[in-house]
C-alpha cells in the first residue's frame, strides 16, 4: 500500500519497538497512514542511529528483535497504519559484531564472504597482495610494538583475537601458537606477516585503503551489493518481512554509493513484487538532485526522499530582494569575496589530498588497467600521472553527484554533465594533460548500450568517488565555510540560489505531479543541518537584511572584548554564523517567559556541540583529522562568555521577539505546503511541533510522543486562540494534524490529482502562492490552495527592536489590500468553503476569492468550490 503520509521516527536503545507501540494512539489521532522507521537491523553496539549495520539477517535485539517489530507491525494494523522501513543496501559497520568482516579478516580470499566486500585483493603500494588494510593505529605499528601493545585474546566459542587495547582482530587459524608464543617486536612481525590484514596507522587511510568505506569512513565498509549472493543476503529479510505483510515498502539509503543504482533499483523492485506476490512496494530513494538534474523513471522507483521539494519549499520563503545587502554583510564582515560555487571547487580540490586519495587511488588503477588494456593505441603514451590529474581536476569540477552506467538516456545526461566538468578542469589543468583529459572523458561517458568490462569499472569507480566527495564538499565543507544565509545551507539545497519565485515553484509542483506523484516530500530529516523552523525563521532574514545587519554590528563590537585576539577566535565567518544560529534556533517559548539558568546552559550546550561540528566540518581552522583544541576551546568560551552577558541576551530576545512571528508564519506555510502539494509528505519526529534542532546529534534527540490533540476540525474561534499563543507550538500541530485527516478524506486529489497553478492579483500578489488540486479523473470538486510568504513587514519584524510588543503571527484582513485569487481555471462558484476553519467564503465574479476573507485566521487557507 503506497503510503498517504509517514512519521519518520528514529529507533535505538531510548525508544524501541514497544515504545513506538504504545505511541502508537498517537500516531494515529496525528493522521498519519505510515510509521517510517529507522534502520531497524542489528547495528553496531552502541549505535544511535542504525546506519552501522552488522548483521542484515536480524532485527536488532536491542530495538525488540523481530517479535517486536511484528507486534508493532499488528499494533499500527489496528489503527489501520503500515510500517516502511530504511534500508541501507552500500556498507556495513565493520566491528567485531559484523561475522562476514570478521570472518574476512580470519580466512582472508578464502573466507566465502570475501566477495561481499568491494576490496581490491591485488593490493597496492603500501598493501601487500591478499592483505586488508585496517588503519585502525593510534601511533605506528613499530611504536606499537615497541610499547608492547599487542596480546592475544582466547575468546569462550574457541577462536582468538589479536588485541590492542579494546580493539579485536580475528587471528589467521594457524597462527595461533606462534602468536601465543611472541615476546619480541620480531616476534609480533611474524605473526602480523601471516595474517590476511595489515595493521597500520590511522592516517595511512587517506592514500593506501584497498577497500571501499562509506564517504571517508572507515569503520564502515561498502558490500557489492550488485553480486546475486550479496543481494540475496543483504535482502533476505526484507523480502520477507515485505511477503509477510510487515513492511509496504523501503526508503533505500545513499542510493548514490551503488555501482549502478538503476540496476539495483529494477532488482529490489521485482524481488520484493515477486516475494509479495504482485503487491507492489513503495520505494524511495535517498538522491541529491543538482543542477536542474531529474530522478531517472527507468529506476521504477516512486521517486526520491525529498530533498528537492526541501530545496523548493525551503527558496520560495526568502525574498530575492534581501540578496545583495545579505551578500554584501558577509563580505564586509568576513572579508571573503568569493561566491558559493568557488567554495566548493575548494572543498573539493581540499578534500581529495585530505581525505579521498584512496578513493582516487582506485581510480587511478582503473584507468591504468585500461591503458594497459590498450597497448599499442594512443592512451598509452598518455600516462598514469597525467591521466591522475586529470581524474582530480574532473572529479572537483563535476556540477552533480555522479554520472550511470547504463543505456543511451545515462549517456546523453553524463555528456552535458563530463562537458562541463570537463571545460571547468581545462581550466585548471596544463595544456599538457588537455589530451588525457579528452580521454578521460571518452571513457567516462556510457556507451549506447552501456559499457562493458574495464571501461565500465573506470566510470563505477569514478562515480563512486565523485558521490561522496560532492557530498562532502557542498554539504558539509563549504556549507559551513560559506554563510550568507545558512537557512539555504542544507543538505539537497542549493546554496548558491538564495530565493526560488513562485512561477518556478509551480513548474516543479507540476512536474512531480505529472511524472513523481507518490515521490516523498520532507523539510525534515535526521540528517538535516538545521530544524525546518530554523530554516524558516532564518529565512526572515532575507526581508529585513537591513536591519540583520545592524543587529549584528552591534553584536561585533559589544562582544570584542570576549574573542580571543592571539588566536584570531572566533573568526569572523565563525561569529557571523554563530549569530545567524543563535537567532535561528532561539527557543519560541522564551518569548513568553523569560529562561531559566538551567535552560539557558542547556541551550547553549546544545549550540557549543554544533559549533564545535561546525568549525571541524569547514576543514579551515580546525578539522576532525587534525583538531585544534586551542581554537575550539576559545570559540566555545566565546559562546559562554556572550550567553552570560545579560545584555546580549536581551538584545537577542528582543530580535528574536522581532522575526519570530514572521518566522512562524513561514513555518506554517511550509508544513502547509509539504501536506498539499503532489507528493507523499514525511513528518519527522521533531518536526510535529516547532522544529529547532541543529544538526545531529542535536536533531536525532529522543522525541515525546505524548502530545494533547484537538479535533482535526476548529471554529474560527478555536485557530485565533493557538494563533495568539504562537510560541507553544500547539498551532502548528494543529495545522499539521488537521491536513493530515484532509488527506485522508480528500485521497483521490491530494494522491492522484493534477496541480494547477492559480494566478493572485492586486498589491499583495507576490506574497502569496496559491494552486489547486484537481482530482484526476474527476471524481469530486477541486481543492484550492492557499498560502502566505514574505510576511515580515506585515509582523514588525521591520521595527526598531527596542521596546518593541509581540504580535500574533497572522495577518489582518487589512493587510491583503483588495488582493485576490482567480480560481476560473478551476470552479466558477458563487462561494467556497474552508476545510480548516469551517467556515463560508463568497467569490467575487464567480471566480475571485479575497483573501482579506480567506486569510483573516491563518496564513494558509484550503478550500473546496461549492
Amino acid at each position: 500500500m503506497t503510503p498517504l503520509s509517514t512519521l519518520r521516527v528514529q529507533f535505538n536503545a531510548g525508544y524501541t519497538f514497544d515504545d513506538a507501540s504504545r505511541d502508537v494512539p498517537a500516531f494515529a489521532a496525528l493522521g498519519v497512514s505510515h510509521l517510517y522507521a529507522s534502520p531497524i537491523w542489528t547495528a553496531a553496539t552502541g549505535s544511535t542511529h542504525g546506519y552501522d549495520v552488522v548483521d542484515p539477517g536480524t532485527v536488532s535485539d536491542v530495538l525488540g528483535g523481530e517479535s517486536g517489530l511484528r507486534r508493532l507491525r499488528d499494533r499500527l494494523a489496528a489503527f489501520d497504519m503500515g510500517l516502511v522501513l530504511d534500508i541501507v543496501p552500500n556498507h556495513m559497520g565493520i566491528g567485531p559484531a559484523n561475522r562476514w568482516w570478521c570472518d574476512v579478516l580470519r580466512r582472508g580470499r578464502q573466507s566465502p564472504y570475501a566477495r561481499y566486500f568491494d576490496i581490491d585483493w591485488e593490493g597496492n603500494a603500501d598493501v601487500p597482495a591478499g592483505k586488508v588494510l585496517l588503519p585502525v593505529l593510534a601511533d605506528s605499528l613499530a611504536d606499537t610494538l615497541a610499547r608492547r601493545e599487542l596480546s592475544v585474546v582466547h575468546g569462550m566459542t574457541g577462536e582468538s583475537s589479536l588485541a590492542c587495547g579494546d580493539a579485536r582482530w580475528p587471528l589467521a587459524p594457524d597462527t595461533l601458537g606462534i602468536a601465543d608464543a611472541a615476546r619480541t617486536a620480531q616476534d609480533w612481525q611474524q605473526v602480523l606477516a601471516r595474517q590476511h590484514y595489515r595493521l597500520a596507522h590511522w592516517p595511512l587511510a587517506r592514500d593506501a585503503l584497498n577497500w571501499r568505506r562509506f564517504f571517508d569512513i572507515t569503520t564502515l565498509a561498502a558490500v557489492c551489493v550488485e553480486r546475486p549472493e550479496v543481494f540475496d543476503a543483504v535482502h533476505a529479510l526484507v523480502l520477507r518481512l515485505f511477503a509477510d505483510g510487515v513492511i509496504d515498502g523501503v526508503r533505500i539509503d545513499h542510493v548514490d554509493g551503488l555501482g549502478d543504482p538503476g540496476a539495483y533499483c529494477r532488482m529490489l523492485r521485482a524481488a520484493l513484487r515477486a516475494h509479495g506476490r504482485g503487491r507492489e512496494p513503495w520505494i524511495v530513494v535517498e538522491k541529491i538532485l543538482m543542477n536542474g538534474e531529474r530522478l531517472d523513471a527507468r529506476w521504477q522507483t516512486d521517486g526520491t526522499t525529498g530533498y528537492d521539494f526541501m530545496n523548493d519549499v525551503g527558496a520560495l520563503l526568502h525574498d530575492a530582494n534581501g540578496a545583495s545587502e545579505l551578500d554584501a554583510l558577509w563580505r564586509s564582515a568576513t572579508g571573503d569575496v568569493r561566491d558559493f560555487d568557488s567554495h566548493v571547487r575548494q572543498a573539493r580540490e581540499q578534500l581529495i589530498v585530505e581525505r579521498f586519495g584512496s578513493e582516487m587511488a582506485r581510480v587511478a588503477k582503473a584507468l591504468s588497467a585500461l591503458v594497459e588494456a590498450d597497448a599499442s593505441g594512443p592512451a598509452r603514451d598518455l600516462g598514469i600521472a597525467s591521466l591522475h590529474r586529470c581524474a582530480c581536476a574532473l572529479a572537483a569540477s563535476f556540477p552533480v553527484y555522479r554520472c550511470y552506467p547504463d543505456g543511451p538516456e545515462a549517456a546523453d545526461a553524463a555528456n552535458e554533465v563530463l562537458a562541463t566538468a570537463m571545460a571547468a578542469a581545462r581550466r585548471k589543468l596544463h595544456a599538457l594533460d588537455h589530451a588525457a583529459l579528452a580521454q578521460l572523458v571518452r571513457w567516462l561517458t556510457p556507451g549506447e548500450n552501456g559499457a562493458t568490462g574495464l571501461r565500465r569499472d573506470a566510470q563505477i569507480r569514478f562515480a563512486q568517488t565523485t558521490a561522496p566527495l560532492a557530498a562532502k564538499a557542498v554539504e558539509d565543507t563549504a556549507g559551513y565555510r560559506w554563510g550568507r544565509l545558512l537557512s539555504r545551507n542544507d543538505v539537497g539545497c542549493d546554496a548558491a540560489t538564495l530565493s526560488l519565485p513562485p512561477e518556478a515553484f509551480h513548474r516543479a509542483n507540476a512536474h512531480r505531479a505529472q511524472h513523481w506523484r507518490t515521490a516523498m516530500l520532507t523539510t525534515a530529516t535526521h540528517d538535516h543541518k538545521r530544524g525546518e523552523d530554523v530554516r524558516a525563521r532564518l529565512a526572515v532574514l532575507s526581508e529585513v537584511p537591513a536591519r540583520w545587519a545592524e543587529m549584528v554590528a552591534g553584536w561585533r563590537v559589544e562582544n570584542d572584548r570576549h574573542r580571543d585576539a592571539a588566536a584570531n577566535a572566533p573568526d569572523p565567518a565563525h561569529e557571523l554564523m554563530l549569530y545567524q544560529t543563535l537567532a535561528g534556533a532561539w527557543p519560541c517559548g522564551w518569548s513568553s517567559s523569560a529562561p531559566t539558568r538551567e535552560a539557558i546552559a542547556t541551550f547553549v550546550g546544545r549550540v557549543a556541540q554544533w559549533q564545535r561540528k561546525a568549525i571541524r566540518e569547514a576543514g579551515l581552522r580546525t578539522s576532525w583529522l587534525a583538531p585544534d583544541s586551542n581554537y575550539e576551546a576559545a570559540c566555545e568560551a566565546f559562546l559562554a562568555a556572550i550567553m552570560a552577558e545579560p545584555s546580549f541576551v536581551q538584545s537577542m530576545q528582543a530580535f528574536s521577539d522581532a522575526i519570530g512571528p514572521a518566522g512562524a508564519l513561514n513555518g506554517l506555510t511550509q508544513t502547509f505546503l509539504r501536506l498539499t502539494c503532489p507528493g507523499v509528505p514525511d513528518t519527522y519526529q521533531a518536526s510535529i511541533g516547532w522544529d529547532q534542532t541543529l544538526v545531529d546529534p542535536d536533531n536525532r534527540r529522543p522525541v515525546r510522543f505524548d502530545f494533547a490533540t484537538t479535533g482535526s476540525t476548529m471554529d474560527r474561534a478555536g485557530w485565533l486562540a493557538l494563533m495568539d499563543r504562537w510560541e507553544d507550538g500547539d498551532i502548528k500541530r494543529a495545522l499539521l494534524r488537521a491536513l493530515l485527516h484532509l488527506r485522508r478524506a480528500f485521497t483521490p486529489a491530494f494522491m492522484h490529482g493534477d496541480y494547477v497553478a492559480l494566478e493572485a492579483r492586486g498589491p499583495c500578489a507576490s506574497q502569496v502562492v496559491a494552486f489547486a488540486r484537481v482530482p484526476a479523473p474527476r471524481t469530486g470538486g477541486a481543492l484550492v490552495c492557499v498560502a502566505t510568504r514574505h510576511a515580515a513587514r506585515h509582523l514588525g519584524a521591520t521595527a526598531p527592536v527596542p521596546g518593541m510588543s509581540r504580535s500574533a503571527p497572522r495577518l489582518r484582513a487589512q493587510d491583503w489590500r483588495e488582493t485576490v485569487v482567480d480560481i476560473g481555471p478551476v470552479s466558477r462558484t458563487t462561494h467556497c468553503r474552508s476545510l480548516i476553519c469551517e467556515a463560508a467564503i463568497g467569490t467575487r465574479s464567480g471566480s475571485e476569492l479575497a483573501l482579506s476573507e480567506v486569510l483573516d485566521v491563518l496564513p494558509v487557507a484550503l478550500l473546496t468550490p461549492g
